[in-house]
C-alpha cells in the first residue's frame, strides 16, 4: 500500500503553534493506524470513527483532547489521507 498524505494550510499552521502537543510524525502514524483498522479491519488501538451527516465523508481520530479529520481517496494500490483540520475538541466540528 502507497500512502501519501496530504496537509492543508490550516493544518500546517496548527503544527506550527502546536508542535509541543502533536508532531507532524505522530499524527502519520495515527493516520497510518487508522487506515490499516479501517481497511485492513486489523485490531490495533487506535480511537477511529467515520463521521455521520454531511461529514460523512471524512474520519476523526482522537488523540487526547486533540482531533485529526481526514479523508480516504483510494485509487488501486495508492491510498491518499488528506488531513482537512486538526484542532482541540471543542473547536474542531464547528
Amino acid at each position: 500500500m502507497n500512502l501519501e498524505i496530504q496537509y492543508l494550510k490550516k493544518v500546517d499552521k496548527f503544527f506550527s503553534k502546536n508542535s509541543h502537543i502533536l508532531s507532524k510524525e505522530k499524527t502519520k502514524d495515527l493516520i497510518v493506524k487508522s487506515i490499516k483498522k479501517i481497511i485492513f479491519k486489523e485490531d490495533i488501538n487506535v480511537d477511529v470513527k467515520q463521521l455521520k451527516g454531511d461529514l460523512d465523508q471524512y474520519y476523526r481520530v482522537r488523540s487526547g483532547k486533540i482531533r485529526i479529520l481526514f479523508e480516504l481517496e483510494n485509487d488501486n494500490v495508492k491510498v491518499i489521507a488528506i488531513v482537512s483540520d486538526i484542532d482541540f475538541r471543542g473547536d474542531i466540528y464547528k
